[in-house]
Formats: structure tokens, C-alpha cells, sequence
């Protein structure tokens, strides 16, 4: 399980960053062969509690922990991330990353193959072998990639419908290129009337960003959905 990463930052309104954070390196470890990884909604559940790992483990029903923290500072950012076994309540690896923010690609590659490491021998992958993880960096537009992770923020907690969109909107207006970007645009436009936003037509919309993000990458579920 990924428990969401606490925001260390001055900035309380930096905390869709570390929410984000914690999200793409969900999305990443649940394509790992052999790797289960409790949902985005049953570990967020977690944020803050009082329980240890081992309860937290018991309720989740997983083995291991990742959690850590995120503190950005403009163009800067810490990730502290650790690796715990919840069962023998040992740390298995942990690891703070100091870098711009122009890697924080990088950063999600690093970290993400740390953990597969840290879990390779109980990791049932033929001949014991995992492929190591791959994060592409979807885009070099990092002003788009924060907007990304806010709006898509404000998007899953389906708060603030109308400036999600406008937020998306800005997104692909700094990258056209972003897949993911139109994805989002896609996903809230197509959701914002049934959260009572009716300003405009969402629904043609909607179907306009998804094509243009199936365009882009055929991959993608959310746009065929």
C-alpha cells in the first residue's frame, strides 16, 4: 500500500503535490508483475491516523508500507520515501532525494525501482527476475505538470468541478502533446454536469479531449471509458 505522502511544505497548498506524488507512484508499482497494490481510496483513508503500520497493514490486508514525505520549495523539492515491512515492523530501504523539480520523472523511476529491488525475492516473476520499472516523462512542461496534478486533484475529490476544467484547459494550452493532460480534460468535463456545472456543453467537450488524448496515446483507458 501507498499511504499518501505528507506535505512538508511551507506551502499547506502544496499538499495536491504530494497527493499527486504519492498517486503517480501508485499508478506506477500497480503495473509491476506479481506487485498487488491497494487502491488510491483505501490507503488515503489512512492520511493522518493515529493506527501503526502493522494495524494499518491488518486493515489494508498488504505485507509492506511505502510512505513519505514532500517538501517543495519553487523550483526545488525533498522526497523522503521509505519501504517498511508491516508483518516484522522493520524497515526494508529508505532514501531522501534532493533535486529540481525538472526531475521529478526521475525521481518516480528512482524510486519506484528501489522498492522492486527492496521486494524482489518475494515477487513472483518467472525465474525470479522483475523487469525493472520505466517512468516516461509525459512532458518537459513542468508549470503544466503541477497544474496536471492539481486539477486532477480537484477532479477525484470531484470538488470544484468548473476550475478543474479550466485548469486542464491550461494544461494542454501549455503542452498540446501531454496525453494525460487531455485524459483529465476528458474525465472532468465528462463528469462536471452530473456535479451540477452547466455552463457550457461538457459533453461535447469531453468527447473532443478524449479523442485528441486517444490521438496521442491509444493506451490510455480513461479516454476509451
Amino acid at each position: 500500500a501507498v499511504l499518501p505522502f505528507v506535505n512538508m511544505s511551507a506551502d499547506e497548498d502544496n499538499a495536491f503535490f504530494s497527493d499527486g506524488i504519492t498517486e503517480e507512484l501508485l499508478n506506477v508499482l500497480v503495473r509491476v508483475d506479481g506487485l498487488q497494490v491497494a487502491s488510491r481510496t483505501s490507503s488515503f483513508a489512512f492520511r493522518d491516523s493515529d493506527l501503526g503500520s502493522r494495524a494499518i497493514a491488518g486493515e489494508l490486508r498488504v505485507s509492506h508500507l511505502l510512505e513519505g514525505s514532500v517538501r517543495k520549495s519553487g523550483n526545488q523539492v525533498r522526497i523522503t520515501a521509505q519501504l517498511i515491512d508491516a508483518v516484522n515492523d522493520r524497515h526494508l530501504w529508505s532514501e531522501t532525494y534532493d533535486r529540481d523539480l525538472t526531475d521529478i520523472f526521475a525521481i518516480q523511476d528512482e524510486i519506484a525501482n528501489a522498492i522492486v529491488k527492496a521486494l524482489r525475492a518475494e515477487l513472483p516473476a518467472a525465474g525470479g527476475e522483475v523487469a525493472a520499472v520505466k517512468v516516461e516523462a509525459d512532458t518537459q512542461n513542468l508549470t503544466a505538470y503541477e497544474l496536471y496534478l492539481k486539477a486532477r486533484e480537484l477532479f477525484i475529490a470531484r470538488s470544484e468541478m468548473a476550475q478543474s476544467v479550466k485548469l486542464f484547459e491550461r494544461v494542454v494550452e501549455l503542452d498540446p502533446s501531454f496525453a494525460r493532460g487531455w485524459e483529465g480534460l476528458a474525465a472532468a468535463a465528462g463528469v462536471a454536469e452530473g456535479w451540477g456545472v452547466r455552463d457550457r456543453d461538457y459533453t461535447t467537450l469531453s468527447r473532443l479531449a478524449a479523442e485528441r488524448a486517444l490521438a496521442l496515446d491509444p493506451g490510455l483507458s480513461m479516454p476509451w471509458a
